[in-house]
C-alpha cells in the first residue's frame, strides 16, 4: 500500500508540474519560477538572516538570470537589489540562490538576453523566519472542534500534506503551504490550528518574520512508543490492546517525525522540535523518573543519529492527566533541558493551565488553548532564539543537461555524493536520457537518509530544433541569396530564423540570432535549442568583401572644369563622385564637374559592383585633400582652349549653363568653316577641327542673351 501511495503522489506531482509549465507556455511567459512555492518559509540563522533557493524554468535562450525580494508589506522583511544568481543558465532550467533578511518577502526574477530583460516572473509570501517541528502526544496533535482559533497573521502557515490515514514510510510530496486557519490541517498529523496558531501570531508581531508548522504528534502515544519506534520494533497502543488496532502502524510514530526531519528540515531548515508530552506516562503509566528522562533523552539522540544534524528541542514540562500531576515525570523533562550542551530549552509549564481541563481529563480546549499559546511563546523568549542553534536549509542539488551526439535526446545528470536517486519517471540513477517530453524531478538522499528535491526539468519538443533559414537584418521576412557582398570598411548582418525556444550557432562560432560579419568566406548557421540540441547545418552564404576604393585626387582641368582623378581603378562596373563645396554637398555626380565659385572643393568616389544573384553594392572612398579654386573674370564668360591648338582639337567652357547653343568656326574673311548645335552646353565640350588648315580662325558661341567670339590658332 505505501508504494502504491508514494507512485500515486509521483503521479499528482508530475501532473501539477506539467499545468504549471504548460500554463507558463500558454501565457507567452518566457520564464518561471518552480521553486519555492507560495507560503514557502525558510529558517533564518541567529543573524536573522537566511538563504532562499530558487530554481526554474525559461524557454528561450538567455543570458542571465536576477533575483531580488520585496516586502510583502511595509515593515515586513528588508528588500533587496537585483543579484545576477546565475550567469549562462543551460538546459533549460536555471538554479541559484538569494540571501536576506527574515521577512515576508514577493520573490523576484528577471532574465536577460543582450543586456535586455525579455521577462520575468514573481512567486508571492515566500518566508525566512521560524520553522518548528510539533511532535509528542494529543495535547500537541490537537483536535478538532475543540476551539482552536486560527492564525489572523498572514505570515503563519502549515505544510497541507496528510499521512494520518497512509502512514507511509515515504517521502511527502513537493511541499505546499498553506496559512493556518482554525480548522487546517497542520501535515501530517495535526487536526485544527490548535493552540499553534496562537503561537505563530504571537511570534510573527514580535519578531516580524513568518512562521511554519510542521505537526507529527500522534494522540494517545506513550514515550515508550516513540522510544521503540525509534529502534524498529513494532510498538503497543495502551489505549487499544485486544483490539485489532493495538500495534501501531510500522515505524509509527517515530517515523513522521524523522522523516519531517529529513525532509522539510533539510529543505526549509528548523529552529526546533516543540514536544508536548508526558501526560499519558503519568496516567496511566506512573512511569519514573529515570525510564522517561532516558527515552527522552535517546529520542532526542536518535534524530541527531538519523540525520547527521544537531536539532534544537523544547521539551513543554506537563503530566496532567485526570486531575493528577507527576512530579516524576516533570523532574524527568527538566533532567533532559538541563543536560550540559543538549541544546534542548524548557518549554512551557501546563499542568497549572486550565484545570480542569476543557474536555475533564487532559485536553485543552477554548480558551485553554489560547492560554497554551502564550505560554509557548513566553517560553520561546529572545533568550531562546539567542541561545537555540537553528538547522539552515540544506543546498538542493544542481541538475546538469546535456545534448546526446545524435541532438534528438537528453542526458540529465544529478551530482555526485548522494547514495539514492528517485526521478518521477520511474528511473532510480543517478543520470537519466530522455527522449519524450514532460516533466523531471528526481529526490535525492545522502547517506542519512536527508531528502533533497532537485529543480524541474521541462522538457518541450522537438528536442532537436528545426532548420534554420538565414536573412539580412534588414531583410528579416525574405531568405538571402546565396552571394552576398560588402564593402571593405562594412559589415553583412545576417539573421538566422530560428524557433522561439532556440537561438543560433555559426560557423564561425558565434552563438546568437544575429552576426555581423566583414571576412570573405561561407557563413552557415544551426539552430541550438535551450537543452543545447542543435538542427541541420543551413546552405551557406557566400561573402565577397570588396576592396577600399581608392581616395580620388582633384584637378583644375578647364577654366570652370575639376576632374576627379582615381589613382588605380576600382574594379566596379561603374565609378560616381560625391563633390562637395566646402561643407556643401554638391548635385553634380561625375568625374567632372562645372564649377564658378571661389572655394575648396572635395570629393569621394562612389564606386558600385555587382554580384551574381544579389542587389548592387556601392562602396565609398574617403574623401580628397581639398582643391583650391579660384573664379577667373578675365574669361568673359567663355573659355576656348588650348589656344594654339596643337593638333585642332579644341575646349569650350562657358560660364553660363546655355540652352541651345550655336558653336560656328569662321575663317577671318568671316566665311563659316564648321558649325554645331548643343541642346545644353553645361560642361567642357570638346570641337575636333582637324579639318582645317593651320592657320587663324574665329570661334563663335551664341544663344539667347549671348553672343560671344573668339580668335583660336591651329598650329600643328
Amino acid at each position: 500500500m505505501n508504494n502504491h501511495y508514494f507512485l500515486r503522489r509521483l503521479l499528482v506531482l508530475s501532473l501539477t508540474l506539467t499545468s504549471f509549465i504548460a500554463s507558463a507556455q500558454t501565457t507567452g511567459q518566457l520564464i518561471k519560477i518552480t521553486y519555492p512555492e507560495s507560503r514557502a518559509v525558510f529558517q533564518r540563522e541567529n543573524d536573522n538572516t537566511s538563504t532562499i533557493y530558487l530554481s526554474g524554468s525559461y524557454y528561450q535562450p538567455i543570458d542571465s538570470v536576477q533575483a531580488r525580494v520585496q516586502a510583502e508589506v511595509a515593515g515586513q522583511g528588508l528588500n533587496t537589489d537585483w543579484v545576477t544568481i546565475q550567469r549562462a543558465p543551460q538546459g533549460g532550467v536555471f538554479q541559484g540562490a538569494l540571501r536576506a533578511k527574515g521577512g515576508w518577502y514577493r520573490l523576484e526574477v528577471q532574465a536577460f538576453a543582450g543586456r535586455t530583460v525579455i521577462s520575468s516572473d514573481v512567486v508571492r509570501k515566500v518566508g525566512i523566519g521560524e520553522v518548528f517541528i510539533i511532535t509528542g502526544q494529543s495535547n500537541a496533535q490537537g483536535f478538532q472542534n475543540f476551539g482552536a482559533v486560527g492564525a489572523s497573521d498572514d505570515r503563519v502557515n502549515c505544510v497541507t500534506y496528510d499521512n494520518s490515514t497512509a502512514n507511509s514510510l515515504n517521502d511527502p510530496p513537493a511541499p505546499i503551504f498553506q496559512q493556518l486557519s482554525a480548522s487546517a490541517l497542520i501535515g501530517p498529523r495535526g487536526k485544527s490550528a490548535w493552540c499553534w496558531g496562537v503561537l505563530g501570531d504571537l511570534i510573527a508581531k514580535q519578531y516580524q518574520v513568518p512562521v511554519l508548522f510542521i505537526n507529527t504528534a500522534w494522540q494517545g502515544t506513550v514515550i515508550r512508543n516513540w522510544r521503540e519506534s525509534a529502534e524498529g520494533k513494532i510498538t503497543k497502543n495502551i489505549f487499544a490492546m485486544g483490539t485489532p488496532f493495538e500495534d501501531f502502524p510500522v515505524g509509527m510514530p517515530y517515523a513522521n517525525l524523522v522523516i519531517a526531519l529529513r525532509y522539510y528540515c533539510s529543505i526549509q531548515g528548523m529552529r526546533a522540535v516543540l514536544w508536548q508530552q508526558g501526560e499519558n506516562d503519568n496516567v496511566p503509566l506512573n512511569s519514573t523518573r529515570q525510564a522517561y528522562s532516558e527515552d527522552m533523552q535517546y529520542i532526542i539522540n536518535k534524530t541527531r543519529a538519523d540525520t547527521r544534524r544537531y536539532p534544537a528541542w523544547v521539551l513543554a514540562r506537563s503530566s496532567y492527566n485526570a486531575g493528577k500531576v507527576s512530579q516524576e515525570i516533570i523532574q524527568a523533562q527538566n533532567d533532559v533541558i538541563n543536560t550540559y550542551n543538549n541544546n534542548v530549552f524548557a518549554g512551557p509549564f501546563t499542568d497549572n493551565i486550565q484545570v480542569p481541563r476543557f474536555e475533564g481529563e487532559v485536553h485543552f480546549g477554548g480558551e485553554g488553548l489560547k492560554q497554551l499559546g502564550q505560554a509557548w511563546f513566553e517560553s520561546l523568549n529572545a533568550v531562546f532564539f539567542a541561545s537555540s542553534r537553528p538547522l539552515p536549509p540544506l543546498p538542493p542539488p544542481t541538475i546538469a543537461v546535456t545534448c546526446a551526439a545524435s541532438n534528438n535526446a537528453l542526458t540529465v545528470k544529478l551530482p555526485d555524493l548522494y547514495t539514492s536517486y528517485t526521478w518521477n519517471s520511474g528511473q532510480k540513477t543517478q543520470s537519466i536520457n530522455i527522449n519524450q517530453t514532460g516533466d523531471y524531478r528526481a529526490i535525492l538522499k545522502d547517506e542519512y537518509g536527508n531528502t533533497y528535491l532537485s529543480p524541474i526539468l521541462n522538457v518541450q519538443g522537438p528536442i532537436q530544433p528545426t532548420n534554420p533559414t538565414i536573412s539580412l537584418v534588414n531583410q528579416p521576412n525574405r531568405v538571402a541569396n546565396a552571394q552576398q557582398q560588402v564593402c571593405a570598411d562594412s559589415s553583412l548582418s545576417l539573421l538566422a530564423n530560428t524557433g522561439t525556444n532556440s537561438s543560433a550557432i555559426w560557423s564561425n562560432g558565434t552563438v546568437g540570432k544575429t552576426i555581423a560579419v566583414s571576412t570573405a568566406g561561407n557563413y552557415t548557421a544551426q539552430s541550438i535549442s535551450v537543452y543545447g540540441c542543435k538542427s541541420a547545418q543551413t546552405s551557406a552564404i557566400s561573402l565577397t568583401v570588396r576592396p577600399k576604393v581608392p581616395t580620388p585626387s582633384v584637378e583644375q582641368i578647364g577654366t570652370y572644369s575639376l576632374q576627379a582623378v582615381l589613382p588605380t581603378p576600382s574594379g566596379a562596373q561603374s565609378d560616381l563622385f560625391d563633390w562637395r563645396r566646402g561643407g556643401e554637398l554638391l548635385p553634380q555626380k561625375g568625374a567632372v564637374i562645372k564649377v564658378v565659385v571661389t572655394s575648396n572643393y572635395t570629393t569621394r568616389a562612389k564606386s558600385t559592383f555587382t554580384i551574381s544573384g544579389s542587389d548592387s553594392l556601392t562602396c565609398y572612398s574617403d574623401y580628397s585633400t581639398p582643391k583650391a579654386f579660384t573664379f577667373d573674370q578675365s574669361a568673359g564668360g567663355l573659355s576656348v582652349y588650348p589656344n594654339p591648338s596643337p593638333n585642332g582639337v579644341v575646349i569650350i567652357e562657358t560660364l553660363e549653363n546655355l540652352n541651345d547653343a550655336s558653336i560656328a568656326i569662321f575663317s577671318l574673311t568671316g566665311q563659316q568653316l564648321f558649325t554645331q548645335q548643343v541642346p545644353l552646353l553645361d560642361e567642357r565640350k570638346s570641337i575636333n577641327l582637324t579639318g582645317l588648315a593651320q592657320g587663324e580662325y574665329i570661334i563663335r558661341v551664341r544663344s539667347s542673351g549671348f553672343n560671344v567670339s573668339r580668335r583660336i590658332i591651329i598650329n600643328r
